[in-house]
């Protein structure tokens, strides 16, 4: 038996590495399936058993560490933490990179994947306390900042971020309370300082990045944006919409990125935007136009409409704009602020009407 023993060690330090890649591998492409909406009951049940199983594992593997400092790695267990925390950032990176735009969520995306990373080269520190909380309270606040909106306050808005914050602080004070009648004793009662640290550098960095407009407007999700020169309701669903298309190249665009004004100036951008069921909440059309003497965008118009959530592809909903020669951008945002989306186009002039092609939104 010691033998067997001493040859799974020796196989987990040969393939240690690989071991913990497939670990990622496995558990990414597992989440990324899932990871769809941000309602959704599986991947919601799953990701709070992520959370359940990582907060037990971590107070055991920190008790068997106060105990026995010196005995053998418990390969198991730091497997599975392994598989709880990378799973936990593989399925929120995929959720918050749906919801704002690349450049204004760099920072945040950032973060996460370098959680991700982390959990691969950093997993032999993860039987240290202070690593452990860190991670483990960045990845609860951070579903948190999905779930609240989602399941309890069923809206957007700073007041929601805010509380969903604290919401986070609640839930981890029932892990603490457990963490310090487990660990946190005697000669480890000195650690508790160390948390609450943490904890607060890490609760003040998320409000701090909400209010730069870091943070993506989570759980809404920019399904499509497109600037159209004609849309039409239809009495029986749905929209007919008139577009100049966009080169074949061009796959991350609905309409081309030039406007071309002939006699009517007025451009209609077009939206859909996925909010979880029964979330309600107002939504903002921004109209920019680039100043060239000043180097800056300068707010044209901004206008609101109202979204019910619930729809797979999204709510749909559209704004009227008259433009000129220049750059332009139709921001979708929310009522604080945040940026959900946005399509960029040049308007030129011409003495010809441009080929249009039709199109059922």
């Amino acid at each position: 038996m010691r033998r067997a023993w001493h040859n799974v060690v020796a196989f987990w330090r040969k393939y240690e590495h690989h071991l913990g890649v497939g670990a990622m591998v496995v558990g990414f492409t597992f989440d990324i399936i899932l990871a769809k909406r941000p309602d959704s009951l599986v991947d919601n049940v799953l990701l709070l058993a992520y959370l359940f199983a990582a907060g037990c594992l971590i107070i055991v593997l920190n008790l068997r560490e106060m105990r026995y400092n010196k005995g053998a790695e418990p390969l198991v267990l730091l497997l599975i933490l392994q598989f709880c925390f990378g799973g936990l950032a593989s399925n929120l990176l995929v959720l918050y990179g749906h919801s704002g735009t690349l450049v204004g969520s760099a920072l945040f995306l950032g973060m996460l994947v370098a959680l991700v990373i982390g959990n691969e080269f950093l997993r032999t520190r993860y039987v240290r306390l202070r690593f452990n909380v860190g991670v483990y309270y960045f990845l609860l606040l951070t579903y948190v900042l999905i779930a609240a909106p989602t399941f309890i306050f069923h809206g957007v808005s700073t007041l929601v971020f805010v509380g969903s914050g604290f919401l986070s602080l609640a839930v981890f004070a029932v892990f603490a309370a457990a963490l310090w009648a487990a660990v946190l004793r005697g000669a480890e009662r000195r650690g508790a300082r160390d948390i609450t640290i943490i904890v607060a550098t890490t609760f003040a960095l998320f409000n701090g990045l909400y209010f730069l407009d870091v943070i993506p407007p989570v759980p809404l999700s920019l399904k499509s944006i497109g600037v159209y020169h004609s849309v039409l309701h239809q009495s029986q669903g749905g929209y007919i919409a008139l577009f100049e298309a966009a080169p074949w190249w061009e796959l991350w665009r609905d309409t081309s990125g030039t406007f071309t004004i002939a006699g009517e100036n007025t451009a209609f951008c077009f939206s859909s935007v996925f909010a979880p069921a029964d979330l309600s909440t107002t939504i903002y059309h921004r109209w920019e136009k680039y100043d060239e003497s000043s180097g800056q965008w300068v707010t044209q118009s901004r206008i609101s409409y109202a979204i019910n959530g619930g729809l797979s592809e999204g709510y749909h909903g559209y704004t009227i704009k008259s433009v000129s020669p220049g750059q332009w951008r139709c921001d979708v945002e929310t009522s604080s602020g945040a940026l959900i989306g946005r399509v960029g186009f040049s308007v030129v002039k011409s003495p010809s009407p441009p080929a249009l092609s039709q199109s059922v939104l």
